[in-house]
């Protein structure tokens, strides 16, 4: 009988304390702000434009600390895929599509920068 009582009181405390913890687990989530444990963006960070180029997969140039930058993202991870360089006010005569027009605008500093260099 004595044997049977542990067992059963055993049984018992496990039970409690795993209630317990879903518990705890399910009020921290309902009273959390909503964030995930990553870090919030910086408050300087601006997304200038993004192009979804299939599914689940984009382009998205931000600027940030003063530098233009061109990452891609799917849906398990984001690239960082180049530094644009400068971040500049953008014009309002500027195309809508901000991927191509800033594209265009590095390919043509590489070409003068290459030209530059040639003897």
């Amino acid at each position: 009988m004595t044997q049977s009582l542990l067992v059963y009181g055993t049984a018992t405390a496990v039970a409690v304390l795993t209630l317990a913890g879903a518990a705890r687990a399910l009020w921290r989530r309902a009273h959390s702000d909503g964030a995930s444990s990553f870090a919030p963006p910086p408050s300087d960070l601006q997304v200038v434009g993004r192009t979804r180029v299939g599914v689940g997969r984009s382009l998205v140039i931000v600027d940030v600390d003063g530098r233009r930058l061109l990452l891609g993202s799917t849906r398990q991870q984001w690239t960082a895929l180049a530094d644009l360089g400068a971040a500049r006010p953008r014009d309002v005569s500027e195309p809508q599509d901000a991927i191509e027009a800033e594209l265009a605008r590095a390919l043509e500093a590489t070409r003068r920068r290459r030209e530059g260099n040639r003897p």
